[in-house]
């Protein structure tokens, strides 16, 4: 007997919990956000998959629109909606559509570069501040020492991540696997800011326990880093908002500035392709572009 379809509500329910049932609480949280979303356009009211039209993605999306919601977030709820009604495909709950999300935005802005330079960087590696953000400091240093890791994946680092001087682990987000070879300074850094207690797991002391609670810490922790490294850049005077995610992009622009080739970043930071890679870098200044053509005339031209 064949089995009763589910409306997409229904069956992003079901998926909700399986995905914590998986411990992947931070995916959980971003598909129930993405339900109520919908549910809020929709009045509270079911919503089949066969309601799921180009015209009614339009329309979700000019909701979003007039949410004043920017077109990342968009495109995050699009495409977590597309993921949905795939998953939906395969288990027979939907019907296929080819181009169903042709006409809406499931792609990436380039949105303000977070990226500091190496002056920057330089300057925080010898800046004298108060001991209340001298971790806050050292974290934001290591961060880019390990190639720009996200504080997601500092904080629910396991001591058993770290054998000897190489570091091994699994990113939050994609779920690729990452080797990083921890360079002297780095590794300076991790014995001043690692957890001092010897029965936690963690590597780190951002977070405690498994699931939903652990994943509380997290974002607490998170919003604690970021609120202390505003403070640390009005102190030391560094122009560009420092954010945790500052290190991720500045490790790849300099990267990129020092003209390591594109896919060897991309590869460096565990992206799924160069495209995304390329989000994160910072335009070149004028004055660089400047050396660039003074360089290359010098070569044309030698006399």
């Amino acid at each position: 007997m064949m089995k009763e379809k589910e409306s997409l509500t229904a069956y992003m329910t079901t998926l909700v919990g399986q995905i914590e049932a998986e411990g992947r609480i931070g995916t959980a949280h971003v598909y129930r956000s993405t339900l109520h979303r919908v549910l809020d356009f929709t009045g509270g009211q079911p919503l089949a998959f066969a309601e799921v039209t180009p015209f009614w993605l339009k329309a979700f999306q000019n909701y979003l629109l007039g949410r004043q919601l920017q077109w990342n977030s968009i495109s995050t709820y699009m495409r977590m909606l597309r993921a949905v009604y795939l998953r939906a495909v395969d288990a027979g709950q939907a019907d296929y559509h080819p181009r169903l999300f042709k006409g809406v935005y499931t792609g990436t802005r380039v949105t303000v570069k977070r990226a500091i330079g190496e002056g920057d960087l330089r300057l925080l590696d010898s800046s004298d501040v108060s001991s209340g953000l001298e971790k806050t400091r050292m974290l934001f240093l290591l961060l880019f020492m390990l190639r720009g890791i996200p504080f997601v994946d500092v904080a629910y680092l396991r001591k058993c991540d770290l054998q000897g001087n190489t570091l091994m682990y699994r990113r939050r987000k994609t779920g690729s696997w990452l080797t990083v070879q921890v360079e002297p300074c780095a590794m300076r850094l991790i014995e001043q800011l690692k957890t001092s207690d010897k029965s936690s797991p963690y590597l780190f002391p951002f977070i405690d326990g498994t699931g939903s609670d652990a994943y509380r810490r997290y974002q607490s922790a998170l919003r604690n880093f970021n609120a202390r490294l505003k403070r640390l850049g009005a102190l030391t005077g560094i122009q560009s908002s420092l954010s945790s995610y500052c290190a991720r992009h500045s490790w790849a622009t300099i990267a990129n500035y020092h003209n390591y080739q594109q896919e060897l970043i991309c590869n460096a930071m565990g992206h799924s392709s160069v495209k995304v890679t390329e989000t994160y870098f910072k335009s070149h200044t004028d004055e660089r572009i400047g050396q660039m053509n003074r360089e290359i005339l010098s070569q044309v031209f030698p006399d």
